[in-house]
Formats: C-alpha cells, sequence, structure tokens
C-alpha cells in the first residue's frame, strides 16, 4: 500500500525564501491544515475484501465445474449400471444355455453308457450262445457244406462252387474256435489247396468262340444256292468270269479302217463284225449255266431253299448243344456235337468261301478243345467229419 501520510518539510531559512523575517513583536503565522492520507487498516481491508471476491469467485467457479463433473461422472455410473444389467442377463442366459447343454450332453452320455451296456450284454449273450452251442449242429453245418462241394464236383465239374463250400465251412470252424474240430479243418485246408491248384476252363472265351461260329454258319454259302446266299459264287469263278464279262475287242478289219474312209467300207466293216459280237454275248450269257466242281456228296446239290433252311437250323441246334456241353462239364457229348457240324460243314456247304473255311477252321479247334479236367475230391474232409462223428458216439457211449 502507498503512504499517503505527508513528510513534514523542513524550514526553509530566510535567506533562501527572501522574505523579511517578521518582527520580533508580531506573532507568527499559523500554516493551513493539510489532508491526511489513507491509513494502512483501511488499505489493508481493501485488499481483503477484494481478495475475498476473489476467493469466492474462483470457489464459485470451482463448485460449478465440480457439479458439472458429478453429473458427469453419475450419469456415466447410470450407463455403466445399465451395461452391467445387460451383462448380468446375458450372463444369466448364456449360463441357463450351457445347463440345458450340459444337460443334453449328460444324457446322452447316459445313453451312450446305456447302449455300450446293452451292446456288451448282447455280445456275451452270443459268446455264451455260440459257446452253448453243441458240436453236433456244427458238426452237421459243416458236413452239409462239403456235401454241397462234392455235388458241385461230381455233378457239374465246378470247382469255384466248390471251393466257396469249402471256405464257408472253414469260417464257420475259425468262429467257432473249437479244439476238436482242429483235424477237420486242416483236412478242409488241405482239400481247399487241391482244389485251387487245378486248372480252369475259360467258359466265357469259348462260348464266344460258339457264338462265333453259329454266325458263320448262318451266312456262310451252301454247294445248293438259298435264299440267305442265293447268288453267291466262289472266288474264283468270279475271277474267271471276269475277262467274259470284258466287251468283245472289235475285228482287226476295223481297226485297219483308216479315219477318212468311205462310208460303205465302214458298214461293210460294221457288219462283218456282227458274228464276233453276238457269240461274245452268247458266252457271256450262258458261261454262267454250266460250271464244273467236285462234289463228294451229290445230294448236297439238290437241297431246296426249305430244306437248306431246316439245314442252317439244324446246325444252329446243334452249337446249342455243345453250349451246354461246356457248360455241363460232358465232353462226349462235346465232340460228337462238334464232330458232326464239321462233317455238315464240310459236305453241304461251299468250301471255296472264306465263311465256310472260317467255320471249318473253328470247329476244329473246339473239338481240340478239353472242356473237363481232373478234380480232386473232398473225400479226406468228409473222412474227417465222419471220424469226430464217431469219436463223438464213442464219447457218449462212455458217459
Amino acid at each position: 500500500m502507498t503512504d499517503n501520510t505527508p513528510a513534514t518539510e523542513p524550514a526553509m531559512p530566510p535567506a533562501a525564501t527572501g522574505a523579511t523575517p517578521p518582527s520580533a513583536g508580531k506573532p507568527a503565522a499559523v500554516p493551513p491544515p493539510r489532508k491526511r492520507g489513507v491509513s494502512p487498516a483501511v488499505s489493508a481491508l481493501v485488499v481483503v475484501i477484494v481478495l475475498a471476491i476473489v476467493l469466492a469467485a474462483a470457489l464459485y467457479l470451482q463448485r460449478r465445474e465440480f457439479l458439472a463433473a458429478g453429473r458427469e461422472v453419475a450419469t456415466r455410473l447410470d450407463n455403466l449400471n445399465g451395461a452391467l444389467a445387460q451383462t448380468r442377463a446375458d450372463a444369466r442366459q448364456a449360463l441357463a444355455l450351457a445347463q440345458a447343454q450340459a444337460g443334453k450332453a449328460a444324457a446322452l452320455e447316459n445313453a451312450l453308457r446305456e447302449t455300450q451296456s446293452q451292446y456288451a450284454t448282447l455280445e456275451q449273450a452270443w459268446q455264451a450262445f455260440n459257446d452253448s452251442a453243441s458240436d453236433d449242429v456244427l458238426a452237421n453245418d459243416v458236413e452239409r457244406m462239403l456235401t454241397i462241394a462234392s455235388q458241385q464236383l461230381r455233378l457239374a465239374g465246378s470247382v469255384s462252387n466248390a471251393i466257396v463250400a469249402l471256405e464257408t465251412a472253414q469260417s464257420r470252424l475259425a468262429r467257432a474256435d473249437r479244439p476238436r474240430f482242429a483235424s477237420l479243418q486242416q483236412a478242409i485246408n488241405g482239400d481247399l489247396d487241391r482244389l485251387r491248384a487245378v486248372p480252369t476252363v475259360d467258359v466265357p472265351a469259348q462260348s464266344s468262340r460258339i457264338e462265333r461260329l453259329v454266325a458263320l454258319v448262318g451266312k456262310a454259302p451252301l454247294l445248293a444256292p438259298d435264299a440267305v446266299a442265293p447268288g453267291m459264287s466262289a472266288p474264283g469263278a468270279s475271277a474267271e468270269a471276269a475277262p467274259a464279262a470284258a466287251p468283245a475287242a472289235p475285228p482287226p478289219a476295223a481297226e485297219t479302217l483308216p479315219a477318212d474312209a468311205a462310208w460303205w467300207q465302214r458298214w461293210r466293216a460294221e457288219i462283218a463284225s456282227w458274228p464276233a459280237r453276238g457269240g461274245s454275248a452268247l458266252v457271256h450269257e450262258l458261261g454262267d449255266l454250266i460250271r464244273v466242281q467236285r462234289v463228294d456228296e451229290p445230294s448236297a446239290l439238290l437241297l431246296s431253299p426249305e430244306q437248306a433252311l431246316q439245314l442252317r437250323s439244324t446246325l444252329r441246334q446243334r452249337l446249342l448243344s455243345v453250349q451246354l456241353s461246356l457248360l455241363m462239364r460232358q465232353p462226349a457229348i462235346w465232340k460228337s456235337e462238334l464232330e458232326t457240324v464239321n462233317r455238315t460243314l464240310d459236305t453241304y456247304f461251299d468250301r471255296r468261301s472264306a465263311d465256310t473255311l472260317a467255320a471249318l477252321n473253328l470247329t476244329r479247334e473246339l473239338m481240340q478243345t478239353e472242356i473237363s479236367v481232373p478234380v480232386p475230391d473232398v473225400s479226406d474232409s468228409l473222412s474227417a467229419v465222419a471220424a469226430l462223428r464217431a469219436d463223438s458216439a464213442n464219447t457218449r457211449g462212455r458217459d
């Protein structure tokens, strides 16, 4: 604070002022009253008041900011409380879902355990059933399979079917796992090894050759033309008839005439060539009426179209018998029918045709094919079954 108290001014000497000093007898002049300044207390009071106002204003502003911050914090707390409530609701829903899934999983696990228990029970029951099955039932099943295999070998000659029957019996013994049947199982294994070593006939290939032979028989020409091959001639005959089919050569006289010969000369040469042309045409037309050919069976040339059709049908039936004998493994019928077919082809068909020659060659190849091969039997397995039955009968007799 500024000190407003006026300082005491020093007395000026009289010489300095230039005034005449007052006389000693006159009283001195009284100076006028001076203005007094503000006291320090007032200044301090003012300062305190100003400071109080500023402090009050600062406190007011701070309170406003505090209230605004409080309201913002309260808003945020409300938002957080709402989000927390939503989160709690979601958590409760997820927990309920998890509990439901856990219940389902527990139910499925219980069902699985129950199923496993039932399966184990069934397996034990099946095992007990297998264990409790009598040896006689097992022996009957195996003997039935062996009988089927023996019939397939003796009657049909089918090695593959016999192998299937023996493999079925072998698997039945393997599932039973009875020590008493060990010798029988060894006998079946030996019979299986012998049957698997037997060479087999390629039935599909032989059947396709027979079908090809049927097709050749259906189109090969006979010595007497029929409805199938009415005008078919041998390749040699067509080659021999080719020169006759050529046009007759002009006579030498016509060739010697010049290009500028008179008309009467050309007419005379033309008339002179008529006999030669007529003879060539006659030879060409009548040349196929006479054919020289050697035939071992004269009746082959006298077949009517109906007889020729019947002959081809008979050959097809015989080839069908050949195919059946192949399937039934009957070599006697196979060779007999093929010999008949070969003899018929050689007698009634034209051997100069390529189809006839192919049919003859294919028939001879089939005649040389063996359709029956020696096959072993299953006597060892049957003997083992019989021995096993006798042993069981002796055991029961002693009991």
